[in-house]
């Protein structure tokens, strides 16, 4: 999930007051609505602006510097915090969620309510992207990305990407809490009732999101060719199944790819347009190899097992802040105060998630990362530690690996891959990912691995020790909370 999206769902829903609704008169309903329609638009001029400043000073010099892009970067980075500050404006300090439901009135279906309490960030996120377009199309052509869509098309393509997932399984948890709430009131009240409704659309959503994909993101079949036929073979000789290999249109605008779906009948692989045109049909099979990776580790349960499990650790973290919180809330604020104490609330909150996930979900996410580049590299080599000659075994039908290791050409393609998608999405080799790491330390660590195949086993284990490690942590908080009635923090 994309983290300005992910922050959003915490302003707009995390931190609701449990107390008695009171209306908004027909005044306060218009000037609230206004207010938060000027900060859209004060947000669309600032994005304009960006845009535009970049696209003269690179019209100006006939190239972008490094710098140029740096600054880019950092101003968009400013713009997007900018963008949730507003939007935590609106949805606390002019009480959003109040304006919506005065203007709904009574007995709204709950999707609704909410699709409508989030609108001003989506609306905030389109602009922005209207007004970037601009900064985003010149200085992709530096990167030889010669077709680029247009500003239209872009930002319906950055809208299906960034909201299009993520948007469909939110409305699948929301209809199911809101059945739940309905039907069994009984069982909402219940301690359980949260990790049971988490895990039962936790599944429906595993199950679905390869739907969500193809009805979300523009895709189509990969056509008949020696490129599927590669594919095709290198996904059979390791023991991979998937529904289609698909590319996914995104006007040149993205080089990547990915994969969706745990169960292989709904399981889709996707490989970005800009991705097929701008690499070889080598460095293509050393990504679709990473993909594979991610599935044949089980990378995807686990993530999904995680973020169950985190509910736990959320809930113990809530419960051991909200002392220390209410005592500094009524020495700073006290009641006569009450925003302060709200805006507390939510920057220690947020800050003590924020920190959770980029530590221990960093940490898991960029080993698992690691590990599917290494089976990213084993999908390419010959399995001789000792290569050239190097065998292309996806390009001789029957051939099989004599070896399970990790050859020098195998290591370099999936190295020049790597390398090739970073340049053409415009990254700096050395900038660190939380998820991912940086892409000087990948390529590192796996040409630290060529002719060692011990030092492969030993990273495979370690990997393991994590995941158990990770696992019982996540289990022991889970149980705590519900054993403590801690759960009812994240109510």
């Amino acid at each position: 999930m994309p983290l300005p999206l992910l922050f959003a769902l915490f302003l707009a829903f995390g931190l609701e007051s449990a107390g008695p609704f009171n209306p908004l008169t027909q005044a306060e309903l218009g000037s609230r609505a206004t207010a938060a329609l000027g900060l859209v638009a004060l947000v669309s001029l600032a994005s304009m602006g960006l845009g535009l400043w970049v696209s003269t000073r690179v019209a100006r010099t006939g190239h972008a510097s490094n710098a140029l892009r740096r600054g880019y970067s950092r101003s968009a980075r400013i713009l997007e915090i900018s963008i949730l500050v507003s939007f935590s404006v609106i949805i606390h300090e002019w009480q959003w969620p109040r304006v919506v439901r005065t203007a709904l009135g009574a007995g709204p279906v709950a999707v609704v309510e909410e699709a409508l309490i989030l609108l001003p960030f989506v609306l905030m996120q389109l602009v922005s992207w209207w007004g970037l377009y601009p900064a985003e199309k010149i200085l992709r052509s530096g990167f030889g990305v010669t077709r680029t869509a247009g500003r239209g098309r872009y930002v319906l393509l950055r809208a299906r990407q960034t909201l299009g997932l993520v948007l469909p399984v939110l409305v699948v948890f929301s209809l199911g809490q809101d059945l739940v709430s309905r039907q069994w009131p009984e069982l909402s009240a219940s301690a359980w009732a949260l990790p049971i409704e988490v895990c039962l659309m936790g599944v429906l959503v595993l199950v679905l999101s390869p739907l969500f994909i193809r009805l979300a993101w523009p895709t189509r079949p990969l056509p008949h060719g020696p490129l599927r036929e590669r594919l095709e073979h290198q996904a059979q000789r390791l023991g991979f199944r998937c529904s289609d290999i698909l590319i996914w249109d995104t006007g040149q605008a993205v080089v990547n790819a990915c994969v969706t779906g745990s169960l292989p009948r709904f399981r889709y692989v996707l490989l970005s347009d800009a991705l097929i045109d701008c690499l070889n049909d080598h460095e293509i099979a050393a990504v679709f190899g990473h993909e594979i990776g991610h599935i044949a580790h089980r990378h995807l349960l686990f993530f999904g097992f995680f973020f169950l499990g985190s509910l736990g650790v959320l809930a113990l973290m809530g419960e051991a802040i909200d002392p220390p919180l209410l005592a500094l809330s009524n020495v700073l604020g006290g009641q006569s105060h009450p925003v302060l104490g709200m805006i507390i609330q939510a920057a220690t909150v947020l800050l003590t998630a924020g920190l959770y996930f980029l530590v221990v979900f960093g940490h898991v996410s960029r080993r698992f990362e690691r590990q599917a580049d290494v089976f990213g590299c084993r999908a390419v080599s010959c399995g001789q530690v000792e290569c050239p000659p190097h065998l292309d075994l996806d390009r001789q039908p029957g051939r099989e690996s004599s070896g399970s290791g990790l050859c020098p050409v195998g290591i370099r393609i999936f190295a020049n891959a790597l390398t090739n998608v970073a340049t053409l999405n415009g990254m700096e080799f050395k900038t660190r990912s939380w998820r991912h790491g940086s892409i000087a330390r990948r390529i590192a660590f796996l040409e630290g691995l060529e002719g060692k195949p011990e030092a492969v086993n030993r990273f495979q284990s370690d990997v393991s020790r994590l995941r158990v490690v990770v696992a019982v942590g996540l289990i022991s908080a889970v149980l705590i909370a519900l054993a403590t009635g801690s759960v009812d923090h994240l109510r």
